[in-house]
């Protein structure tokens, strides 16, 4: 049986896949000019892709370290459980103004979490209550705290040797002073990256002139980093996988970093305290090929890449791109 993958789709698509995935704002005219389409077609091609699933959303980009905010991931591994416990879980996570992020994996664990929290006892607190109330259920879990996160635009959408867009959503960054209007803005904007300043300006209930000021604001204080598609993965005919490598040997660090972060179907990349040497996020068409791509940089790095280990996505249940303020 065979799937539609990235490269099935029309050429007109995949430039406008493409555009989007750099600035999801950008406008139907430019967006034009860009894939060399007639702005009429290049909106109803969007709008197509949207009707289909294949786009199911439009996010933006945030430096929630510049919020104040820090990400902590944590790994479950389940034991005892039984449906009814399992959607209580499930309820009690997706329900959590700290969950950014909730994942049903395959791999050593059976849950990854991203959790935001504003310093080490907010955290704590998270933790302590989730824990009393489903502990019993925990056969084993481990935390990280990162460091860096960045994301980089997809290249193997359509393929070029242009460099990859980067997005850094988790950087060494002071907290910057926002007021409630900020804030506002970037609650609304979290889910809704291409609405246009009119649409701003009346969910707001401010003056397009005001939603303008502060968007602008948001951007040169690279609090807003860029906006981006919400991908329907199975629609693109790919699966997401999650890697971990232990190095054998550091002088290399750079070169192999490099190589692999430059991939194609490379999309995430993290740094975090207490977990792996090299953390990335990829997409890809299947399990097979996944294999053949860490496959690959391990035979150009046998002496220095020691082993790795990964997770595939079961489930998405939850991501957040603004933390809760």
């Amino acid at each position: 049986m065979s799937f539609m993958t990235v490269e099935d789709f029309d050429l007109t698509d995949r430039k406008i896949l493409a555009e989007l995935d750099k600035n999801a704002r950008i406008s139907y005219s430019e967006l034009g000019k860009r894939t060399h389409i007639a702005k009429e077609t290049v909106k109803y091609r969007v709008e197509q892709l949207q009707k289909k699933g294949i786009i199911r959303g439009f996010y933006t980009v945030v430096d929630f370290s510049k919020l104040g905010f820090t990400l902590y991931r944590l790994y479950l591994r389940l034991q005892n459980t039984n449906p009814k416990i399992e959607n209580e879980i499930t309820n009690h996570l997706s329900q959590s103004k700290n969950v950014s992020v909730f994942y049903r994996i395959n791999g050593a664990y059976h849950v990854a979490l991203g959790i935001w929290a504003r310093n080490t006892w907010e955290y704590e607190a998270f933790w302590l209550a989730f824990k009393i109330k489903f502990g019993e259920y925990f056969s084993n879990y481990h935390l990280s705290l990162m460091t860096e996160y960045f994301e980089f635009s997809r290249l193997y959408i359509l393929p070029s040797k242009t460099e990859k867009e980067i997005f850094t959503t988790i950087s060494k960054s002071e907290a910057q002073k926002l007021d409630n209007i900020d804030f506002q803005l970037l609650a609304f904007l979290s889910n809704n990256a291409r609405a246009p300043l009119v649409k701003i300006a009346e969910n707001l209930k401010i003056s397009i002139v005001t939603a303008r000021y502060h968007l602008k604001s948001l951007i040169n204080k690279k609090i807003i980093i860029g906006f981006r598609p919400i991908f329907n993965l199975h629609a693109l005919g790919y699966e997401y996988y999650k890697v971990d490598i232990l190095f054998k040997k550091f002088d290399k660090t750079k070169e192999i970093m490099q190589h692999i972060l430059s991939h194609p179907n490379v999309i995430y990349t993290e740094r975090t305290l207490i977990s792996s040497d090299l953390e990335f996020d990829v997409e890809i068409e299947n399990f097979e090929k996944f294999t053949e791509m860490m496959d690959s940089f391990r035979a150009k790095f046998p002496e220095d890449i020691k082993d790795y280990t990964y997770y595939s996505l079961i489930k998405n249940y939850k991501t957040s791109y603004v933390p809760a303020l």
